[in-house]
């Protein structure tokens, strides 16, 4: 049962990343655009958009079949640091009307952080010695 659940678990956390990191490589010239405007001295290029997104597209495949989960949840955080501050500052927002979006993708993103690192300092997973 607890296997189930695990690979459940997976399943539904590595979703957003294998969305997000299709849209990303599909999208590579709006969010590089994006990127560039947050980060000073950011080149406003879209291959930098795509291996991003190649790389959130990869690992939350290989996460969610179970591939590697520690090294895969590891390697969407990584991921997720940057596209939490680029694309969701609520702090730059002026009207609440703005902010509050904002703070609550923020917020998901920190949640998701959280469930990734936990999931890659799992010692539970590891698999057990041989006699």
């Amino acid at each position: 049962m607890r296997t189930l659940i695990r690979t459940a678990a997976r399943f539904f956390l590595a979703g957003i990343f294998v969305y997000s990191g299709y849209g990303m490589i599909q999208n590579a010239e709006r969010y590089a655009k994006t990127a560039a405007g947050a980060v000073p001295m950011l080149p406003e290029e879209p291959m930098i958009a795509k291996v991003h997104g190649a790389a959130m597209l990869g690992a939350g495949a290989t996460f969610a079949l179970g591939i590697l989960p520690k090294t895969s949840a590891r390697i969407l955080a990584l991921t997720l640091i940057p596209n939490t501050f680029i694309g969701h500052p609520f702090w730059k927002s002026e009207k609440p009307e703005e902010r509050r979006p904002q703070l609550v993708h923020f917020l998901k993103n920190v949640g998701l952080l959280g469930g990734l690192l936990y999931v890659s300092s799992d010692k539970r997973t590891r698999p057990e010695p041989e006699d």
